[in-house]
């Protein structure tokens, strides 16, 4: 009787397990099909969409975020908003280390059908998120004020510098697990993150409005609310991959740092992690050069910019990260023309929103200046002339993101790594000649002129590689070459 027992608890053992695998293959099968057949088109408004909409949900609180400062702190609390800066573009370098490089490894193993291998690099990604954490949370609390007084902040704008940077770093264990959201791009579920942006861009305004309104609770409240808006998004993030729902799942003895998973991860997030770090390191330049050019004023001229670029700056991103998953699935899958047709069509609508950005900014400057701060004539002034010259060079930063995130996403880490330094590699020379030749204008114009010779070598750079790259990939549309 037992053995009976034993054969028909072993038989209803395998059903079980054919089952789960049939179940399994059927829900990769719904991610690896549209990426491998839909067209281009409709995939780039399926993941971009989401991508560009959650980016521009969340530029839209920052810009929120910058009224509130403006109006109940005033140009000091933009200028230390500003300040503090860097220090939030330093933390979402790691992020996009952690969150792209894994991310498009992810697609890569799905496009490959590889899925273990996909679940080691989410492992691995974790591992390195909490490492992180702890790193930064502790150097965070014994450096900051040191590190904003290297940044050229003293008095009263260390003082609101430092009370908002300490809310923000206290954020730090649940903000850097926002990278969650480039896994959950790769394994086809662009919707998802972008909800979350959504949801916590309310939370976000709603309580700068209870923080800064009803409690005058001062700069700190708006740190406070950024905070608590980040930890929500991060939380159900964290859930989402915890309930089972995901379809690249959190495998626990996968959670360590292994020089397999690990170092891929930090070569292929590398480029956009150097360009966040650079871009920081620019804005600490541009804060010291503006603090000396044009003192308080100038400063919060750049946080009004930082503003209303955010906007635009969030398009370009998330146009590169709803794209790489497509390209690296289609990398991986070896399908060459889907591949440059993801990249042709992003270019074109990131070329054309930065055009219809300069027309925005330069049509409607003083109203826009208005939202921020109305009752200082030299602010207005500053920002109005600051504004219309900085507007030019959108189209060529966005196209130049694009072009960066592409290489990315083949995996060319290096060419993508100095892509990703030309813009602040540029800017730190031109700023510091234009502004000896021009005083504070010479920093704006910087701006355009270090993002057009930026944008122009990376277009040469994609004319000169993208043939060798993909030429040993198959053609499955046409022989057509969009990029030669």
């Amino acid at each position: 009787m037992d053995y009976f027992k034993q054969i028909f608890s072993y038989v209803l053992y395998r059903f079980k397990r054919k089952q789960r695998a049939n179940a399994l293959q059927v829900e990769t099968n719904k991610i690896e099909k549209p990426l491998e057949e839909d067209s281009v088109l409709k995939l780039l408004f399926v993941f971009i969409g989401p991508a560009v909409f959650g980016l521009l949900i969340n530029a839209l609180y920052n810009f929120v975020d910058r009224i509130f400062v403006g109006r109940f702190v005033g140009a000091e609390g933009l200028s230390a908003v500003t300040m503090a800066f860097p220090i939030s573009l330093f933390q979402f370098g790691f992020i996009l280390l952690f969150g792209s490089g894994s991310g498009i490894l992810i697609a890569k193993y799905l496009g490959e059908k590889k899925k273990n291998k996909a679940e080691d690099v989410l492992g691995g990604a974790i591992a390195g998120l909490l490492l992180t954490i702890v790193i930064f949370t502790i150097a965070g609390l014994i450096f900051y004020k040191p590190l904003l007084e290297s940044f050229g902040a003293q008095g009263i704008l260390l003082d609101l510098a430092t009370e908002y940077l300490v809310v923000l770093i206290m954020g730090f264990p649940l903000s850097f697990f926002l990278a969650l959201e480039f896994t959950c791009r790769a394994e086809g579920n662009p919707r998802f993150p972008a909800r979350l942006i959504l949801l916590s861009s309310l939370i976000n305004v709603c309580l700068d409005y209870v923080f800064m309104k009803i409690f005058d609770m001062g700069i700190s409240g708006a740190a406070l609310a950024t905070v608590i808006a980040q930890s929500t998004n991060a939380f159900f993030l964290i859930r989402y991959y915890l309930s089972g729902n995901s379809l690249v799942h959190i495998v626990w003895k996968k959670i360590k740092l292994q020089k397999h998973t690990i170092f891929p991860i930090l070569s292929v997030g590398f480029a956009p992690f150097i360009m966040d770090v650079a871009n920081s390191l620019q804005n600490v330049f541009a804060n010291n050069l503006l603090l000396n050019s044009g003192g308080i004023e100038g400063v919060a001229a750049m946080g009004i910019i930082f503003g209303l670029n955010v906007i635009f700056m969030m398009t370009a991103l998330g146009t590169g990260d709803g794209m790489q998953p497509i390209i690296s699935f289609n990398f991986g899958a070896k399908l060459s023309d889907r591949v440059k047709e993801t990249f042709r069509y992003a270019l074109i609508m990131v070329g054309v929103t930065g055009i219809i950005g300069v027309f925005i900014l330069e049509s409607h400057t003083v109203s826009l200046i208005s939202f921020f701060i109305d009752d200082n004539e030299n602010i207005t002034t500053i920002s109005k002339t600051a504004i219309q010259i900085f507007a030019v060079s959108i189209p060529f930063y966005m196209v130049q993101i694009v072009m960066t995130r592409y290489f990315q996403a083949l995996q060319q880490n290096r060419i993508a790594t100095m892509l990703a330094l030309l813009r602040p590699g540029l800017f730190v020379p031109i700023a510091i000649l234009l502004n000896k030749l021009y005083g504070l204008i010479g920093i704006w114009i910087a701006f355009v002129v270090s993002d057009s010779i930026a944008a122009l070598i990376s277009f040469l750079m994609v004319k000169g590689y993208t043939g060798k790259i993909l030429r040993p990939l198959k053609s499955v549309t046409s022989n057509k070459q969009l990029w030669t």
